[in-house]
């Protein structure tokens, strides 16, 4: 009986003191280079698409591509394509 207690109080103690610690470690003072890098992690990754510049109007990039005897390119999406449904 008393090493069954004794057990029981082992594992409340370990499950106490491990609850009790930081299940992070503790931040370091920032640096402007290691918040420039925050920052470039958050931006959004560059995707060729948002560098073409897109009509919304079907006429008038008919119109453009015409002139400039280009080809269209008709995308149709059912979604945002940063969600990668198109």
């Amino acid at each position: 009986m008393k090493k069954v207690t004794a057990a029981i109080s082992l594992v409340l103690f370990v499950s106490i003191v491990w609850a009790q610690q930081s299940p992070s470690p503790a931040k370091k003072a920032a640096t402007p280079e290691s918040l420039q890098a925050e920052i470039e992690a958050l931006k959004p990754a560059k995707h060729i698409w948002r560098e073409v510049k897109w009509k919304t109007c079907l006429l008038e990039a008919l119109r453009d591509a015409r002139a400039q005897k280009k080809p269209v390119l008709l995308w149709v999406l059912g979604g945002e394509p940063t969600k990668g449904r198109c």
